[in-house]
């Protein structure tokens, strides 16, 4: 069983816990951490070797284990809210009033596990026009300056989510925007579970292999910061994962566990070059879990700017 297989997954930590498991050095620092009962893991990616071995550009790396959010009451689901926020402002750079921040909602709305980055933007607190028209107001309520977009998709637009964004940030000047998108992992498990934070930016699309233009400080010109959500799993990988937790489990005779070993790499050949590398697998409850877990972060995201806003009154700005 020595086929080697690369396993589709977005999150660092995960492809840093596939070159563990393969015996590769793959020079990660891990940080593990409990903030209000809330699992955070720092995964610290090196330039060279480790960008090279995780296959994700060097930076630090927060994934943050929030648990089924679409099951919590409202005291475990704001704490866990004000986690992220926390989050948030430590990612965000030191910043007036005079520029906003952009909020870009990436994917598809009309693709329930793809729908994560339009449903944040639909519950986010905008408030750069107020600051224009009606500045007493906006100080004090205590708004922070905040714009949103969703730029769809290629397929509905005819023009990369890049280009839309770029084009914005050229007009608006804010200065940084907050990239949302759905990811891919290598665990049920993890779907809409977890939390991926980093600075590094994101390529749309990577989590179901349809890649588009980056998107990164570089190509922007402004700081970025990505918030991702794992909600589909590569039918692929969760193939390979089962069949290798079935071979190292197995208790067969010798003879027996050989033949097992020949069809298991007949089947890996089949999922390596077969439809299983375009077959994604989501929860059957993605529409209440994509609508609760955008409505976290949109949460998360208000806290962060809107420093006069308490959480319990959130509701009341909102359209």
């Amino acid at each position: 069983m020595d086929n080697y297989y690369r396993k589709r997954t977005d999150l660092a930590l995960e492809a840093h816990e596939i070159n563990s498991e393969r015996g590769r050095d793959d020079g990660v620092i891990v940080d593990e951490k409990e903030i209000d009962g809330v699992k955070v893991t720092v995964a610290e990616v090196k330039e060279g070797e480790g960008e090279n071995l995780t296959g994700k550009p060097a930076g630090v790396y927060t994934t943050v284990d929030i648990g089924k959010v679409w099951q919590y009451d409202s005291e475990r689901f704001n704490k866990t809210a004000r986690v992220l926020s926390d989050i948030i402002n430590q990612l965000l750079p030191e910043h007036d009033d005079e520029k906003c921040v952009l909020v870009a909602g990436l994917g598809n709305v009309e693709i329930t596990p793809d729908s994560i980055g339009p449903k944040v933007v639909s519950k986010i607190i905008v408030t750069r026009h107020i600051r224009t028209l009606n500045k007493e107001l906006y100080e004090n309520v205590g708004f922070g300056n905040l714009a949103a977009i969703s730029p769809g998709v290629l397929g509905q637009t005819g023009i990369e989510s890049a280009e839309i964004i770029k084009s914005v940030i050229d007009k608006v000047s804010p200065f940084c925007v907050i990239l949302i998108d759905a990811l891919a992992s290598r665990k049920l498990s993890r779907l809409a579970t977890t939390v991926q934070l980093c600075d590094t930016g994101l390529r749309p699309g990577a989590g179901v292999a349809n890649n588009r233009i980056e998107m990164n400080s570089k190509s922007f010109g402004i700081p970025v910061v990505s918030i991702g959500v794992p909600t589909v799993v590569d039918a692929a990988t969760l193939a390979y994962d089962l069949l290798e937790e079935l071979v190292s489990s197995s208790d067969t005779n010798a003879g027996n566990n050989n033949n097992f070993e020949e069809q298991y790499d007949k089947i890996i050949d089949k999922l390596m070059s077969g439809s299983g590398r375009s077959m994604f697998i989501s929860p059957k409850e993605s529409d209440v879990i994509t609508r609760e877990t955008a409505r976290l972060i949109s949460t998360s995201i208000n806290l962060s700017l809107h420093k006069g806003i308490d959480i319990m009154d959130m509701g009341e700005y909102l359209t």
